[in-house]
């Protein structure tokens, strides 16, 4: 793996929490106001009942959600589909979308009960095939071995999910595959699931959460696919 052509396809992060905000026209519309107030322009609107969705297109695409998934629950996503500008950039506008998000919604006395962030990323590769370097060289084996199938193989690769322990409440789920859109590079997906149900009031820190998931990819995942110990 070439591991200085990192490529970051996307990356997202999602709060579910209680109680449901109120999805009215005015606090659609206040939301929007603070978006813009906040430094975030924005193209494209979808409102019904039970879900907001402002859409930026340019310079990278942005995707702010708030939704109410039934009358108890809430939901609030920050996704970039398509990354085209920096970690760092997404983060703070991120940051943005939350400060929007507190303003209108007054966020202190929901608890956040789901919190995930997801990253995905794409790697160019030193042999023909992505999976063929993970089945030889990181796992040491033979191509011989996979004879058995009788058939090309186009993709294929790892899944490690990891238990959260009392000290570090976080489940962890990385996938490691050969890309089937581009056979010759790797894609790698992290995803950091916090378990433990949260006072909001604490405060939801976007940079935090993600600086969790990027430092676990460059320094545990990284060197993983590398052949490290």
């Amino acid at each position: 793996m070439k591991s200085e052509s990192r490529q970051i396809l996307n990356v997202g992060v999602n709060y579910v929490f209680v109680p449901a905000p109120i999805l009215s026209d005015q606090s659609a519309l206040i939301f929007q106001q603070h978006i813009l107030s906040n430094g975030l322009d924005y193209q494209k609107v979808d409102k019904d009942p039970r879900r907001l969705v402002v859409t930026r297109t340019a310079p990278s695409t942005l995707e702010i959600a708030v939704v109410k998934p039934d009358e108890q629950l809430g939901q609030f996503l920050v996704f970039a589909p398509n990354l085209h500008t920096s970690l760092e950039l997404f983060i703070q506008e991120a940051e943005a979308a939350v400060k929007a998000f507190e303003f209108v919604w007054k966020m202190s006395n929901r608890q956040i009960v789901q919190r995930d962030i997801t990253l995905r990323e794409l790697y160019e590769t030193t042999t023909e095939h992505a999976f063929q370097e993970l089945w030889e060289q990181r796992l040491g084996q033979s191509a011989k071995a996979l004879s058995v199938f009788d058939r090309p193989i186009r993709g294929g690769g790892l899944r490690f999910v990891f238990e959260p322990t009392p000290a570090d409440p976080i489940q962890i789920e990385v996938k490691i595959e050969s890309s089937l859109q581009d056979t010759k590079k790797i894609f790698v997906e992290t995803q950091f699931r916090w378990i433990l149900a949260t006072q909001i009031a604490q405060g939801v820190s976007v940079r935090e959460d993600v600086t969790s998931v990027e430092d676990f990819t460059q320094n545990q995942v990284r060197p993983f696919i590398l052949g490290g110990a």
